[in-house]
């Protein structure tokens, strides 16, 4: 029997939940099939055992699965009786329809820690045979604990290709572990049957255990700005004036703002030089936040233009004074609701190096370039509940020096977050700017 306790703390969506009891839908990897047990405020309970050498799996329906949709819950598992103690068991979510499964969670690394971790099988090595899965191990999660409570999130995306993994130790601030990811074997999800708290269980983990799950919410995705990063070009001249030909600018559409960072630099005992200006397509592009460093250190800035038309457009950047080396930029896609920023930051200094205070708005993004003076490997840290994504990551010109560029989708509204530049031994400079 399929259980569907489409509550458990949140509001039923489908059919109702049934109270007392009932069961979810196993591989017939456990002595008996697990017992769900529900109680009156919409918690519940599962109790099973592990048969030995088995990879049993489970899966306890929550709710019918939809595109733009986020689905919340917190569990608290009872692994001390298994011969593992939990060391390799898995919690997350699955996805199944008949015997191709997708699960996604926090699996145990072997010692004391969790890892972020995906399982999927579609036939001959689907849900009803214990291996020949594929797996995918994303190393240490972010959040979490073998002991719990943990939070974990699956956010659907709007077309209901692809979902996003996250996790938290207080269920306010959350830490994406998977993004964009697919839901192999499946194409979308309105190919799933059953979806909930999934279990999977490692064939030397064998022996009872009970897990508890509570504040189950099923609720509408935050809407993300439509975004992308289009790539980073260097031109390695000694110039004013730099000229990048046909670059890429992402799909057109109307409402389409091109973002651009740009990165100049001198020789070590060079002026460091501000730009004057950037044009795309013959358009002067508006000039956002800039930091010029000290002798030798360059400088780093902001520009952006709405363009409706065209996939490629022609960058033209001028340096005021004598030229710089080289010259880098790197380019985004936005579609924001407002072509004015939220705000912007910059700095300048000894590493490490923090973009105060910059505000960002739900439904919106933002966006940092950093330039160095020596070596490359900066690494990027976030304040805020979502996660920076590292779209440019140490490209290096001829003196050699690094550019690095992050985004954020952010899905929050905070006036005091902050993003930090880390290079062991160099100096950063960085600017930062959140639209919505």
């Amino acid at each position: 029997m399929m259980l569907a306790p489409y509550m458990l703390g949140g509001s039923p969506r489908g059919r109702a939940i049934v109270i007392g009891g009932g069961a979810g839908d196993s591989d017939g990897g456990f002595v008996d099939d697990p017992v769900v047990t529900v109680t009156s405020t919409g918690d519940a309970t599962v109790k099973g055992k592990v048969k030995p050498g088995s990879f049993g799996k489970f899966v306890f329906p929550l709710a019918t699965i939809a595109a733009g949709r986020q689905y919340t819950f917190r569990y608290t598992p009872h692994f001390s009786q298994l011969a593992q103690q939990g060391k390799l068991a898995m919690v997350g979510f699955g996805l199944k329809t008949s015997n191709d499964f997708h699960i996604v969670g926090l699996r145990g690394d072997g010692a004391t820690g969790l890892n972020k971790y995906k399982v999927n099988g579609t036939p001959p090595n689907g849900w009803n045979v214990q291996t020949g899965h594929t797996t995918s191990d994303g190393g240490a999660a972010a959040a979490g604990t073998q002991a719990g409570p943990n939070y974990i999130r699956l956010v659907t995306s709007a077309d209901g290709t692809t979902y996003k993994f996250q996790t938290s130790t207080n269920g306010t601030s959350w830490n994406t572990e998977y993004s964009g990811a697919a839901i192999t074997p499946f194409t979308n999800v309105s190919g799933v049957t059953t979806f909930g708290m999934a279990l999977w269980f490692n064939n030397a983990d064998a022996g009872p255990f009970s897990i508890d799950i509570d504040q189950f919410a099923d609720a509408a995705a935050p809407v993300e700005m439509v975004y992308s990063y289009e790539g980073a070009t260097v031109d390695n001249t000694n110039a004013t004036t730099y000229t990048f030909t046909a670059k890429n600018i992402g799909a057109a559409g109307a409402g389409r703002l091109v973002l651009v960072g740009v990165n100049g630099n001198v020789s070590n005992v060079g002026t460091s030089r501000a730009v004057s200006g950037v044009t795309a397509n013959g358009n002067a592009m508006t000039k956002g936040p800039e930091v010029v460093g000290a002798t030798g250190h360059g400088s780093v800035s902001w520009f952006y233009l709405p363009i409706a038309a065209g996939t490629t457009a022609t960058f033209v950047v001028t340096f005021a004074g004598a030229a710089p080396s080289n010259c880098t930029i790197a380019v985004y896609r936005l579609f924001p609701v407002s072509g004015t920023p939220v705000d912007t930051a910059s700095i300048s200094g000894g590493t490490p190096q923090t973009l105060s205070d910059l505000e960002v708005k739900t439904s919106g993004a933002a966006f940092f370039l950093s330039g160095s003076i020596t070596g490359s490997g900066a690494v990027g840290s976030w304040t805020g509940a979502d996660s920076p994504i590292h779209d440019e990551t140490a490209l290096t010109n001829d003196r050699p020096v690094a550019t690095d560029a992050w985004s954020i989708p952010t899905t929050e509204n905070d006036a005091t977050r902050d993003f930090t530049v880390t290079l062991s031994g160099s100096i950063i400079k960085a600017v930062g700017i959140s639209f919505q």
